[in-house]
Protein backbone atom coordinates (compact mmCIF):
# COMPACT_ATOMS: atom_id res chain seq x y z
CA UNK A 1 0.00 0.00 0.00
CA UNK A 2 2.75 1.97 0.70
CA UNK A 3 4.48 1.73 -2.66
CA UNK A 4 1.17 2.38 -4.52
CA UNK A 5 1.43 5.81 -2.54
CA UNK A 6 4.88 6.28 -2.74
CA UNK A 7 4.02 6.17 -6.78
CA UNK A 8 1.27 7.68 -7.07
CA UNK A 9 2.93 10.92 -5.60
CA UNK A 10 5.85 10.58 -7.90
CA UNK A 11 3.73 10.57 -10.99
CA UNK A 12 1.88 13.60 -9.40
CA UNK A 13 4.86 15.35 -8.78
CA UNK A 14 6.26 14.37 -12.51
CA UNK A 15 2.55 15.16 -14.06
CA UNK A 16 3.00 19.10 -12.84
CA UNK A 17 6.54 19.86 -13.79
CA UNK A 18 5.86 18.03 -16.95
CA UNK A 19 2.44 20.36 -17.45
CA UNK A 20 4.32 23.46 -16.26
CA UNK A 21 7.21 22.92 -18.70
CA UNK A 22 4.32 22.15 -21.62
CA UNK A 23 2.42 25.88 -20.23
CA UNK A 24 5.27 27.67 -20.44
CA UNK A 25 7.19 26.58 -23.36
CA UNK A 26 3.61 27.19 -24.92
CA UNK A 27 3.57 31.08 -23.99
CA UNK A 28 7.02 31.22 -25.19
CA UNK A 29 6.22 30.22 -28.71
CA UNK A 30 2.77 31.10 -29.29
CA UNK A 31 3.52 34.69 -30.41
CA UNK A 32 6.19 33.81 -33.09
CA UNK A 33 3.72 31.20 -34.12
CA UNK A 34 0.91 34.27 -34.61
CA UNK A 35 3.62 36.44 -36.20
CA UNK A 36 4.51 33.51 -38.41
CA UNK A 37 1.08 32.92 -39.14
CA UNK A 38 0.45 36.82 -39.91
CA UNK A 39 3.72 37.02 -41.86
CA UNK A 40 2.17 33.89 -43.97
CA UNK A 41 -1.03 35.89 -44.80
CA UNK A 42 0.58 39.27 -45.76
CA UNK A 43 3.01 37.50 -48.09
CA UNK A 44 -0.16 35.34 -50.06
CA UNK A 45 -2.15 38.52 -49.97
CA UNK A 46 0.86 40.86 -52.01
CA UNK A 47 1.20 37.61 -53.86
CA UNK A 48 -2.50 37.91 -54.74
CA UNK A 49 -2.16 41.60 -55.44
CA UNK A 50 1.40 42.43 -56.50
CA UNK A 51 1.16 46.08 -56.97
CA UNK A 52 -0.37 47.02 -53.71
CA UNK A 53 1.56 47.36 -50.46
CA UNK A 54 0.42 45.21 -46.94
CA UNK A 55 -1.15 49.10 -45.84
CA UNK A 56 -3.43 49.06 -48.31
CA UNK A 57 -5.30 45.70 -46.58
CA UNK A 58 -7.25 47.50 -44.28
CA UNK A 59 -9.34 45.23 -41.79
CA UNK A 60 -12.90 44.89 -41.68
CA UNK A 61 -14.71 44.59 -38.54
CA UNK A 62 -16.07 41.14 -37.47
CA UNK A 63 -18.45 41.92 -34.69
CA UNK A 64 -21.36 41.72 -36.65
CA UNK A 65 -20.84 38.85 -38.50
CA UNK A 66 -21.26 35.44 -37.22
CA UNK A 67 -19.57 32.63 -38.69
CA UNK A 68 -17.56 29.78 -37.57
CA UNK A 69 -14.99 29.89 -40.97
CA UNK A 70 -14.27 33.44 -41.21
CA UNK A 71 -10.67 34.26 -39.66
CA UNK A 72 -10.34 37.86 -41.33
CA UNK A 73 -11.75 40.55 -43.68
CA UNK A 74 -9.57 42.75 -45.47
CA UNK A 75 -10.79 45.66 -47.78
CA UNK A 76 -8.71 46.42 -50.66
CA UNK A 77 -10.22 48.75 -53.48
CA UNK A 78 -13.61 47.32 -54.54
CA UNK A 79 -12.42 43.89 -53.43
CA UNK A 80 -13.49 42.15 -49.59
CA UNK A 81 -10.81 39.28 -49.02
CA UNK A 82 -11.86 36.84 -46.50
CA UNK A 83 -9.53 34.71 -45.00
CA UNK A 84 -11.40 30.97 -44.33
CA UNK A 85 -10.86 28.21 -42.44
CA UNK A 86 -13.49 24.83 -44.01
CA UNK A 87 -13.71 21.53 -42.43
CA UNK A 88 -13.09 18.94 -45.56
CA UNK A 89 -12.78 15.54 -45.55
CA UNK A 90 -9.95 15.44 -42.77
CA UNK A 91 -8.22 18.58 -41.34
CA UNK A 92 -9.48 20.77 -43.92
CA UNK A 93 -8.89 23.96 -46.02
CA UNK A 94 -7.57 26.75 -45.03
CA UNK A 95 -7.76 30.18 -47.83
CA UNK A 96 -8.25 33.53 -49.22
CA UNK A 97 -11.00 34.59 -51.52
CA UNK A 98 -11.55 38.45 -53.10
CA UNK A 99 -14.63 39.14 -53.97
CA UNK A 100 -15.55 42.03 -56.12
CA UNK A 101 -18.22 44.31 -53.79
CA UNK A 102 -20.01 45.08 -56.85
CA UNK A 103 -20.90 42.13 -58.58
CA UNK A 104 -19.91 39.02 -56.46
CA UNK A 105 -17.29 37.88 -58.69
CA UNK A 106 -14.24 35.94 -57.41
CA UNK A 107 -11.18 37.97 -58.64
CA UNK A 108 -8.70 35.93 -56.87
CA UNK A 109 -8.78 32.75 -54.87
CA UNK A 110 -5.58 31.40 -53.40
CA UNK A 111 -5.59 27.85 -51.13
CA UNK A 112 -3.18 28.11 -47.90
CA UNK A 113 -3.30 24.63 -46.41
CA UNK A 114 -5.21 21.72 -46.86
CA UNK A 115 -4.79 18.30 -44.42
CA UNK A 116 -6.97 16.31 -46.47
CA UNK A 117 -6.17 13.07 -48.62
CA UNK A 118 -2.81 13.70 -50.87
CA UNK A 119 -3.59 13.94 -54.79
CA UNK A 120 -7.46 14.53 -53.71
CA UNK A 121 -8.30 17.00 -51.49
CA UNK A 122 -5.41 18.39 -51.64
CA UNK A 123 -6.28 19.79 -55.51
CA UNK A 124 -7.48 22.63 -54.32
CA UNK A 125 -4.29 23.68 -53.98
CA UNK A 126 -3.45 23.65 -57.28
CA UNK A 127 -3.78 26.09 -60.25
CA UNK A 128 -6.77 24.29 -62.29
CA UNK A 129 -8.89 24.62 -59.17
CA UNK A 130 -7.82 28.19 -58.61
CA UNK A 131 -8.25 29.11 -62.40
CA UNK A 132 -11.49 27.29 -62.14
CA UNK A 133 -12.84 29.69 -59.45
CA UNK A 134 -11.73 32.99 -60.30
CA UNK A 135 -14.05 35.34 -62.62
CA UNK A 136 -17.43 33.37 -61.49
CA UNK A 137 -19.90 34.57 -59.44
CA UNK A 138 -19.45 34.01 -55.81
CA UNK A 139 -23.00 33.08 -55.20
CA UNK A 140 -23.92 30.90 -58.22
CA UNK A 141 -22.59 27.76 -59.34
CA UNK A 142 -19.03 26.34 -58.75
CA UNK A 143 -17.86 23.14 -59.66
CA UNK A 144 -16.07 20.52 -57.26
CA UNK A 145 -13.42 18.53 -58.07
CA UNK A 146 -14.17 15.01 -59.04
CA UNK A 147 -13.21 12.77 -55.87
CA UNK A 148 -12.46 15.42 -54.07
CA UNK A 149 -16.10 16.24 -53.39
CA UNK A 150 -16.50 16.65 -49.62
CA UNK A 151 -13.59 18.96 -49.60
CA UNK A 152 -14.19 21.23 -52.99
CA UNK A 153 -17.61 21.28 -51.59
CA UNK A 154 -16.46 22.92 -48.58
CA UNK A 155 -14.55 25.28 -50.01
CA UNK A 156 -17.67 26.10 -52.11
CA UNK A 157 -19.91 26.61 -49.33
CA UNK A 158 -17.03 29.08 -47.52
CA UNK A 159 -17.19 31.12 -50.86
CA UNK A 160 -21.15 31.28 -51.05
CA UNK A 161 -21.43 32.29 -47.26
CA UNK A 162 -18.64 34.86 -48.15
CA UNK A 163 -20.67 36.29 -50.62
CA UNK A 164 -23.27 36.77 -48.53
CA UNK A 165 -21.41 38.38 -45.88
CA UNK A 166 -20.05 40.79 -48.62
CA UNK A 167 -24.03 41.79 -49.44
CA UNK A 168 -24.44 42.46 -45.56
CA UNK A 169 -21.40 44.57 -45.25
CA UNK A 170 -22.75 47.13 -48.47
Amino acid sequence: MKKILHLTLFLAIVSVIAGGALAYFNELTEPVIAENEAKQERETLLEMYPDANVEDFKDVDLSSVESKTINKIYAYQDFYIFNMSVSGYSQGTTFLVSIDKNDLNIDKFIAISNGDTSGLGTQVLEEPFRKSMEGNSADGQLDTISGATITSSAVINGIHEAASVVESLE
